[in-house]
């Protein structure tokens, strides 16, 4: 499996991996950790640590839908403050499929336009919807994590709606988005 490992240093890390067969490797902020599953257990211990751990994969497989998984299970393990997250621990994740074509179609289909949006205008509209449906879709609570004014998410979710041609207040399209920002969070398009 592969770990996605952030918030600590890496002579901590090298410590704690102490007696572990693995490979590490140091990118960016970010240190990728090549092993058998029980480094997780390991990780985890380090004070502070965000983690995030692919699924188990085969020898010789090409590592680029691993490394997807373990950075989407990694910005889980940041956004919930637990120290390791393991990608399809969630219920959402089991309902998406491995294909990342699959993946890619769903995010052009329902977040397309609201992605292309965003990178035009440094608006947050993604960010912002996401933030209100993990936060029970409460604006008051969202607005405070996004540290903005409750009438400006107001704004930034009809703007989504508008975008992405769904009314979040529509049962079937709030479904079909949060599984759409799954994808785009297991694809790596979101941070």
């Amino acid at each position: 499996m592969l770990l996605v490992v952030r918030r600590t240093t890496d002579e901590a890390l090298l410590h704690c991996l102490e007696g572990h067969p693995h490979l590490l490797l140091t990118w960016g902020e970010d240190r990728y950790v090549l092993g058998a599953p029980d480094l997780a257990e390991a990780v985890g211990d380090l004070p502070a640590v965000a983690a995030g751990m692919s699924r188990p994969f085969a020898p010789g497989v090409a590592l680029k839908v691993a490394e997807r998984e373990a950075l989407w299970a990694v910005s889980k393990a940041v956004e919930s403050g637990r120290p390791v997250v393991r990608y399809g621990d969630d219920a959402t994740g089991r309902w998406l499929p491995d294909d990342p074509a699959v993946l890619t179609a769903l995010v052009e289909h329902v977040l397309g336009e609201v992605l292309r949006y965003d990178e035009a205008h440094d608006s947050h509209l993604l960010v912002s919807a996401r933030t209100w449906m993990e936060r029970d879709r409460r604006t008051e609570t969202a607005a405070a994590a996004l540290h903005i004014h409750p009438n400006t998410l107001a704004y930034r979710l009809r703007r989504f709606g508008a975008l992405s041609h769904r009314d979040l207040a529509a049962t079937g399209a709030l479904a079909e988005v949060w599984l759409a920002i799954q994808a785009a969070g297991a694809l790596g398009l979101t941070d």
